[in-house]
């Protein structure tokens, strides 16, 4: 039975029972001792299924309904939830209304029999007693890939942790930390771009201003509003690389922002903000500048579809930019 599995065991059973339907996965854990299950298919499809192990686990209408919001907002096609625990009936309406697959200990088990999945959950509690899983609807397939360290959905798991979790955007991603704490907001970096084989690794730093210093101009963000001024320092691969300011975004609650152009810049700074091109082992150092809400509490670096492919890794990297 599923109490008898150990719940760190449960997402990797999940995961487990999407591939014997043909999916791709990955398991991400986050601080709190929740999961988020991501997978992908040749057909296109994205899923995700965000797990609380937990047998005393009540998951209530809110949490239904921040998990549907948000697969709206990144296009998953199948979404699931499931837990240990229960779901409370605010749980099952919100879940109807959102399009999303609720998994409890009796629809598990209600589906592993129909599935003939008995073995497979043998394999993760060394019971003899196998019954339960999920009718989960198979996760979809082509969410983005994710950075190198998380493959497949992760892009998309990254950003569900802080919705299904809770906290910031940011304060679940196991790969790629950086600021926040008493520094200031916290930020993390994803690539929608790197597959298995990336092309160059960025080192990253983030941080925020309330204005720009340049050899001949001040520049202030709009009224409400703040900069954010990301270093990268690109080493390339085995492949030249050329890394543009287009091929960032910055996601701050749940909007992406595009990278700020400066007018009357010097020649200083314009070279600073132009793309990096980098031969096979070699280093090229660019800003890119985003102009975002103000008092936010977090963000994410996010690289494009159309990037080269980054693997992220943040480093305490020394201010270019007053």
């Amino acid at each position: 039975m599923f109490d008898e599995m150990a719940a760190s065991e449960f997402p990797h059973f999940l995961a487990a029972f999407w591939e014997e339907k043909g999916w791709s996965t990955s398991v991400t854990e986050n601080d709190d001792g929740t999961y988020l299950v991501g997978g992908d298919k040749d057909s296109g499809k994205r899923g995700l299924i965000g797990v609380r192990p937990d047998t005393d686990t009540e998951i209530g209408a809110s949490e239904v309904e921040d998990f549907a919001a948000f697969c709206d907002k990144k296009g998953v096609d199948v979404r699931v939830m499931a837990t240990r625990g229960r779901f409370t009936t605010g749980a099952r309406s919100a879940a109807d209304a959102g399009d999303v697959h609720l998994l409890d200990p009796n629809e598990l088990a209600s589906s592993v029999r129909d599935e003939g999945a008995e073995g497979l959950v043998e394999q993760f509690t060394g019971s003899d007693d196998g019954s339960l899983l999920d009718n989960v609807p198979s996760p979809p397939g082509g969410v983005p890939s994710g950075i190198p360290v998380v493959p497949i959905a992760v892009a998309v798991v990254v950003i569900l942790a802080a919705v299904f979790a809770g906290g910031t955007v940011l304060s679940f991603v196991p790969f790629v930390g950086g600021g926040g704490g008493d520094a200031g907001p916290a930020f993390t970096a994803f690539s929608m771009a790197a597959g298995e084989n990336t092309t160059a690794t960025a080192e990253w730093d983030a941080r925020v201003q309330d204005e720009i210093q340049t050899a001949n101009n001040t520049y202030q963000p709009n009224e409400g509003e703040t900069f954010v001024v990301v270093q990268l320092n690109v080493t390339a691969g085995d492949s030249q690389v050329v890394v543009r300011n287009q091929n960032f975004a910055l996601s701050v609650n749940g909007t992406n922002y595009g990278h700020q152009r400066f007018e009357n810049a010097s020649q200083q700074f314009r070279q600073q903000l132009s793309a990096v091109t980098a031969a096979p082992g070699e280093s090229g150092r660019m800003l890119v500048v985003f102009s975002v809400p103000e008092d936010f509490d977090g963000a994410t670096l996010v690289e494009r579809p159309d990037g080269p492919g980054l693997r992220f890794e943040h480093a305490d990297l020394a201010s270019d930019v007053e």
